[in-house]
């Protein structure tokens, strides 16, 4: 098995702003679907490198997952019902980039519509992107979700970075 990716970790460029800026849009789009829809599963492999990881904390314990197994996780909990409209939106950022590799954090909210007033819940994604021939990729995705006892506060998680970017929401 062939496990050589060409990154030419090149110096960063500002078109790595504009197109890590759509990767992360489309992450948020594909996963985010309206009454009676699923995620986009199809163009969310797209997003990610071939050889991710995806790691989800919960309270019961932790799950290390590659992209299929993520994703039948995902339409397992959707074919119970426990989500029949799902729209993640991201409220903040802080991304950091050296040569082929970068680092985004991530805070979102989760609502039932992107109408809705509130989230019902929020969290931090953190993403480790890498070049490669394609472009960025997504190469692990980790998060966790705002809990009592894991309050989220995006002036103390964010307060000490000076690439963050306010997200128009």
């Amino acid at each position: 098995m062939d496990t050589t990716v060409d990154t030419r970790a090149t110096s960063s460029t500002p078109d790595d702003g504009n197109e890590i800026d759509a990767l992360i849009r489309a992450l948020y789009e594909v996963i985010s679907f309206d009454e009676g829809g699923e995620p986009d599963w199809q163009r969310m492999q797209t997003l990610f490198s071939r050889h991710a990881h995806i790691t989800r904390i919960t309270p019961d314990g932790t799950d290390y997952l590659d992209v299929s197994g993520f994703q039948e996780l995902a339409k397992e909990t959707f074919d119970l019902g426990v989500y029949t409209r799902f729209f993640e939106i991201e409220v903040l950022r802080d991304e950091r980039r050296f040569g082929g590799l970068a680092h985004v954090l991530s805070a979102y909210e989760t609502r039932h519509s992107p109408s809705a007033l509130e989230p019902f819940a929020r969290g931090v994604n953190s993403l480790q992107l890498i070049r490669e021939d394609e472009g960025w990729k997504v190469l692990s995705l980790f998060w966790d979700e705002e809990r009592l006892d894991n309050p989220l506060s995006l002036r103390n998680l964010f307060d000490s970075g000076e690439n963050n970017a306010q997200i128009d929401t």
